[in-house]
């Protein structure tokens, strides 16, 4: 009898891990055909293995375009995390670290091994700029783990895998709703799928994570008293020509804070005589509107299409060969791609206006 009640033990336990071995195969199937369909996006960027912080720090202009953030980034609302590593003496790794515009802090995951399956939460109307890795030094990057792959997802629903670079400093990516995003704020989830091994610790890190806007195309002419010169060009105490958008008079002013960005797609905006690449963000003059970005203007009439714009609204231009501001209608309008650098003015020494590629535009 008892040998008898063994045999069905076993019998019955075999058939249990069959089971169970079964229930894993599927769940895995399932999850990894899942990951399977959804979109991949990769970040570009970074600035090798070997960033020093503490020296950048110290030789940073204060009248600069910004030391670890830039001056476009808006800020994220950190909300949560699955785990977070202990405090140790003087360090912590809280998860507020990832937007305190300061890449030598970071958020440290709490689990024991590399950190599959553990994720933080922020809320904001779009993300498009992280540090990965614990950016202390070079020392503690390379010694701890890094993200490999990111699940996103967007209000909970999966989104896209997001690919990092093993590098330092910062990465740049656009999420495949980033251009068509509303101005309300949104929950996105990063969870943590693969790694970069750390060459001491398992502890996986990310010093930050932002929002950047802002910013032209680095061909964009910005009109001085002479002739133009390319916003790429221009330094601290550059004279260009703001103008008045109620009297059309123009003045001189200096530029005393520029900016630049990295952008991964920006807008082709023609109207009948001229012509600016732009992110959806920056603004222009619209005629019964104001200043404001193609994005907010879209949003604030519910415009769903590009096309609903053409032939619609007029922009604020400069008449050069008559020297005054008149209205033109805008003509086209596109989404073009790939890797920018963007800049932009952000503070002038009167005024904040200024012509740029012949459109009226404002400090940002």
């Amino acid at each position: 009898m008892g040998i008898w009640n063994f045999g069905c033990v076993l019998k019955m336990y075999n058939n249990m891990k069959k089971r169970s071995a079964l229930i894993f195969l599927i769940s895995f199937f399932l999850f990894t055909k899942s990951n399977a369909q959804l979109p991949i996006v990769k970040a570009v960027g970074g600035e090798g293995r070997n960033v020093n912080w503490p020296l950048i720090k110290k030789n940073t202009d204060p009248n600069g375009p910004g030391f670890f953030y830039f001056d476009c980034d808006q800020g994220v609302i950190p909300i949560k995390a699955s785990s977070t590593l202990a405090s140790q003496g003087n360090f912590n790794y809280r998860l507020k670290n990832i937007n305190d515009y300061d890449p030598m802090t970071a958020w440290v995951e709490g689990n024991s091994d590399y950190g599959i399956g553990e994720y933080f939460e922020i809320k904001s109307t779009a993300v498009n700029v992280i540090y990965n890795g614990y950016q202390a030094s070079p020392k503690s990057w390379t010694e701890n783990s890094r993200v490999k792959q990111f699940k996103v997802y967007k209000n909970n629903l999966p989104l896209c895998i997001l690919e990092l670079k093993d590098e330092m400093g910062r990465q740049s990516f656009e999420l495949p709703d980033y251009n068509f995003r509303s101005t309300k704020e949104f929950v996105y989830k990063f969870e943590i799928l693969d790694v970069y091994k750390g060459a001491k610790w398992k502890d996986v890190a990310i010093s930050e994570i932002n929002l950047s806007l802002c910013c032209f195309s680095a061909n964009t002419l910005i009109k001085n008293t002479s002739n133009s010169k390319t916003i790429s060009k221009l330094i601290k105490g550059e004279s260009i020509l703001s103008v008045d958008v109620n009297t059309g008079t123009i003045s001189n002013t200096e530029v005393i804070k520029s900016t630049k960005q990295t952008h991964l797609s920006l807008l082709k905006i023609s109207s009948e005589t001229k012509e600016i690449e732009l992110t959806f963000d920056h603004p222009l003059y619209i005629k019964d509107f104001g200043f404001s970005s193609i994005n907010r203007y879209m949003q604030t009439n519910s415009i769903k299409d590009f096309n609903d714009l053409i032939n619609n609204i007029e922009l604020l231009v400069w008449d050069e060969n008559n020297k005054k501001l008149i209205y033109e209608k805008l003509k086209s309008i596109k989404l073009i791609t790939g890797n920018f650098d963007t800049y932009s003015i952000m503070k002038l020494s009167t005024g904040n206006t200024f012509i740029a590629n012949g459109f009226v535009t404002i400090t940002y």
